[in-house]
């Protein structure tokens, strides 16, 4: 409305001007050189009018033909552009099927078409070159992909798995890295680096990476806490033999992280232990084993309590004194009985526990108190025959290879990351199933 009235505003300016010109002429004088040049203002006015006349035709005049010129070309782009991506997703479908004939004639037929645009033919010629297994030239299409910001992550995620299926690792976390710090949210990118960080010993990235995913809400909190125990674990491992008291700030990071968890338990005991400080290492024996009583655990703290030459039976009722009743406070207690050869005590533990089908370390331990206390080793051979048909003993097991082994590590023996668990080959393949 604005607009509309400034343009009548200005017409009628421009009509009363002429009206006045043409009603009250006069005449104009011009001297060019020697020549003077006389005539109606009238005249000039009529000139002057037809020569801006002529002028706004001349503009409106080009500027239609260039808006239809720029329509022509703008359209003509646009079908090239279309047929590009036609053929594209022809050649597509032909990757999808095996048809590496089509997607190659589909692809050049699409580069004819989208010459401005080369994100599309490097997308598709990586995927024709991983059905023919060229490598090499694949690794030169990634290479190509990360120059530019439209497929450098294509190209970084291409030239991780190319790494790793050279178990480059080394390499592949390197590109692996630089894609996560592109777009951290890729399915799989952190499962994917912390594995290969683990593959290398590269416990600190670990920590780093995981402080990361749960910035950028990838992990949650019990993940987070999983992971950097482990990496302050392994750490502390390292340490051990060069600055054990770092080892100890490591270790007990660890196990703040991921509480009486047993493997974390084993090295902060041995890690004081090494210390020669047996008054912290008697109060820590006392205080996991009041926390979290279990098989795992006696087996570690009787490794400990052995080396140490903390065998005492005295010591043992103080380790348990807070749960002397439960089982496995028992079998620790017999265990040292027999070791002490104290046989009231063994027999007097493990006669509620017995029963119809005792475990494997039962009829061991009875056994032992046979052949030890009575010297008969027809009943301690009965007993050991016996043990042979008895319920399968827990370890660590991988549940990825379903392999098991003595001991527990952040790298299974197969090679996997934290994928021990500690149960029976049966119990395994029941939960599988």
């Amino acid at each position: 409305m604005y607009r509309l009235s400034i343009f009548v505003l200005q017409f009628l300016i421009l009509i009363i001007a002429l009206t006045f010109i043409f009603t009250n002429p006069f005449i104009v004088s011009l001297d060019i050189g020697n020549l003077k040049y006389s005539f109606s203002s009238n005249l000039f006015a009529v000139v002057f009018i037809s020569f801006l006349f002529l002028l706004y035709l001349v503009f409106y005049l080009f500027f239609q033909s260039r808006l239809s010129l720029g329509k022509y070309f703008l359209k003509n782009k646009y079908n090239k552009i279309e047929k590009g991506y036609l053929h594209f997703v022809d050649a597509m479908i032909a990757v999808a099927n095996k048809d590496n004939k089509t997607a190659l004639k589909s692809h050049k037929k699409m580069v004819s078409y989208l010459k401005d645009d080369p994100s599309l033919s490097l997308l598709l010629k990586s995927e024709v070159l991983k059905i023919e297994k060229k490598f090499p030239e694949l690794n030169n299409v990634y290479e190509d992909m990360i120059k530019s910001k439209k497929t450098e992550t294509l190209g970084y995620r291409g030239l991780m798995e190319q790494n790793l299926r050279n178990q480059d690792y080394h390499h592949a976390f390197l590109y692996g890295e630089k894609l996560f710090s592109l777009n951290p949210n890729i399915e799989k990118l952190y499962d994917t680096l912390i594995s290969i960080a683990a593959k290398t010993k590269n416990w600190n990235q670990i920590i780093l990476l995981s402080d990361k995913a749960f910035s950028n809400k990838i992990i949650s909190k019990n993940d987070l806490n999983e992971n950097k125990s482990l990496g302050f674990y392994e750490i502390a491992k390292i340490k051990y033999d060069s600055d054990i008291k770092d080892s100890l700030k490591n270790i007990m990071k660890a196990v703040d992280l991921k509480k009486n968890f047993p493997p974390f338990v084993k090295l902060h005991l041995e890690i004081i232990a090494g210390l020669n400080d047996k008054r912290k290492l008697k109060k820590l024996i006392k205080k996991y084993w009041s926390l979290n009583p279990s098989s795992l655990l006696r087996s570690i703290i009787i490794k400990i309590l052995n080396d140490n030459d903390l065998t005492e039976i005295k010591f043992i009722n103080e380790i348990i004194n807070n749960n002397n009743s439960e089982e496995e406070s028992k079998k620790l207690l017999i265990y040292f009985a027999i070791k002490n050869s104290n046989w009231d005590i063994a027999r007097n533990n493990i006669s509620g526990m017995i029963g119809a089908n005792p475990s494997k370390e039962i009829c061991y331990f009875m056994s032992d108190i046979e052949l030890g206390e009575n010297n008969d080793k027809q009943k301690s051979d009965a007993w050991i025959m016996r043990a042979e048909n008895a319920s399968i003993e827990k370890t660590w097991i991988c549940k990825i290879t379903n392999q098991a082994q003595d001991e527990w590590s952040t790298l299974s023996n197969s090679g996997n990351y934290n994928s021990l668990v500690w149960t029976s080959h049966k119990m395994l393949r029941q939960n599988n199933n």
